[in-house]
């Protein structure tokens, strides 16, 4: 039996996927095998969705109707309507990974920030952009949106520029948009991390929830829930499943992940019992009928693939299978939660051969108006892990690396002062950086400048409100680093490389 097969009487169950996992054959018998839902892990955020050649070329055309490219979007849309899967969208509105341009007058960096009229019309003819594109051309592919995502932190709403330039009503504004656009059936969720925490969970229902509920735009609750192998406490995560269940919501655990940089037998036959618990939990509360969950998503297919490695610098070891789509223990003890002692004892291994799990990437066409900071900018994001290269006395050093951030005009990482990349960068800093994904490879080298700007502090950290549990803006350890003197090469082993400074 397979997870979807045991959770299908109570939930779908499905995974976060990468391009590479869609290009590569044997990842995706696992997907169909195993799962009946899943997730674009970036190519449906709003910074693959915003067209940013046409919008940064013809500002004044597009103002307030941003024009929209769905090019990295279709190959999975194309895949759930050729396998009969469904499809969450992720996400329509959020302050990350949409360009900061897309809040200035005619998407210009250099011109003030458009006003509240002209934002609330970008966000409206957004929205109805790609849900009408969506539903014209998939129709019954995406069951459920997350409208807005992440508009809490530090005890109140962001401090987002969708806040700034829009205030506090722009989640509001947002899900009266999706309601009107949204076809019947779709369902509406708010999503957010740490929801189990009680500070953020009571601000997210009195703040986010009940308003919208008030006025029946929202039709669940998001609980992203990447946890750690002693965080949360359990029946801290059970009482706010059961506070969000009692609304009366959908409640859908969206990007389910558990954090272990140890892959010893010992420490995966504990990452298996703490899945148990909490899938015990998930179930409990629905058969109860205390919480109406309806999906539970793994945020992506194998440890390899996850991006906790890049967010914790760390390798991580967090999901249910690995490597060559082998079933890890914890696999087999959320079978037994659902299914019994006799299903968990049953093998399961996927029959695919060599030839299928190797990556058959299409080579993207370079489009007019690349070479440029924000193409090395989105690459890096799109990677979501890259390896950054430092110069310790006569010895390379490399690590994975997960943040950058285009402020004022430049492109940003971060640290911490305490880290050895940090004093080493200190001493001599030049440095590299490399990544990989959809059959190229980009090297980013230069040197790499403290910034003990304040606002740059802030820019990166609300760029990535996780870090915000490690660092703050304002102490003595954050550290960003700019590159200077940057030079950026694209190869593949098909084309011909292309270079560019900035």
């Amino acid at each position: 039996m397979t997870l979807k097969q045991v959770y299908e009487p109570y939930f779908k169950v499905g995974a976060a996927i990468s391009a590479r996992n869609l290009y590569t054959p044997a990842h995706m018998k696992l997907l169909t095998e195993q799962f009946g839902s899943f997730t674009c892990e970036n190519e449906m955020k709003p910074m693959y969705m915003i067209d940013a050649v046409k919008n940064r070329a013809r500002g004044a055309e597009y103002n307030t109707s941003p024009a929209l490219n769905f090019d990295t979007a279709v190959p999975y849309l194309e895949f759930a309507k050729k396998n009969g899967m469904a499809m969450r969208g992720h996400t329509l509105v959020w302050h990350n990974q949409t360009p900061e341009w897309f809040f200035h007058e005619e998407y210009d960096p250099a011109r003030p920030f458009a006003s509240r009229e002209v934002m609330l019309a970008r966000l409206e003819n957004y929205i109805k952009g790609v849900l009408t594109f969506v539903q014209e051309n998939y129709p019954g592919i995406i069951y459920a949106w997350d409208v807005v995502n992440e508009a809490i932190d530090a005890g109140d709403m962001r401090n987002s520029l969708w806040l700034k330039r829009v205030g506090r009503d722009f989640v509001l504004k947002a899900f009266e948009f999706a309601r009107k656009y949204a076809a019947p059936g779709v369902s509406l969720f708010y999503n957010d991390y740490e929801t189990a925490d009680p500070q953020k969970r009571d601000l997210i229902i009195s703040e986010i929830l009940n308003p919208l509920r008030e006025r029946g735009l929202v039709d669940g609750m998001g609980m992203q829930s990447h946890l750690l192998m002693d965080h949360p406490d359990p029946n801290v995560y059970d009482e706010a499943l059961r506070m969000y269940g009692a609304l009366g919501l959908e409640i859908q655990i969206t990007e389910l992940d558990m954090h272990n940089n140890d892959p010893s037998e010992e420490s995966m036959k504990a990452l298996g019992e703490r899945y148990a618990k909490f899938f015990k939990i998930l179930l409990d509360a629905k058969k109860d009928g205390a919480a109406d969950i309806t999906s539970v998503t793994f945020w992506n297919l194998l440890d390899e693939n996850s991006w906790l490695t890049g967010f914790r610098r760390e390798t991580s070891y967090p999901l249910l299978f690995r490597g060559r789509c082998e079933a890890k223990q914890a696999y087999y003890d959320v079978i037994r939660v659902a299914a019994g002692e006799a299903a968990a004892r049953e093998r399961w291994e996927l029959k695919a051969s060599d030839e299928e799990f190797e990556a058959k990437m299409p080579q993207r066409p370079k489009k007019e108006g690349e070479n440029t900071m924000q193409e090395v900018y989105d690459f890096l994001k799109a990677c979501g892990v890259y390896y950054l290269a430092t110069v310790d006395g006569d010895q390379p050093r490399v690590r994975p690396f997960g943040t950058v951030d285009i402020f004022d005009g430049g492109l940003y990482i971060q640290t911490g002062k305490k880290k050895d990349v940090s004093k080493q960068l200190q001493k001599n800093p030049n440095a590299e950086i490399c990544a990989f994904a959809d059959g190229q490879w980009l090297r980013v080298s230069g040197k790499l400048v403290r910034d003990d700007r304040l606002e740059a502090k802030k820019h990166m950290l609300d760029a990535y409100p996780q870090l915000q549990a490690m660092y703050s803006a304002e102490d003595d350890n954050t550290e960003v680093l700019r590159f200077e003197g940057a030079t950026a090469t694209f190869s593949s082993f098909t084309g011909a490389p292309r270079t560019f400074s900035f």
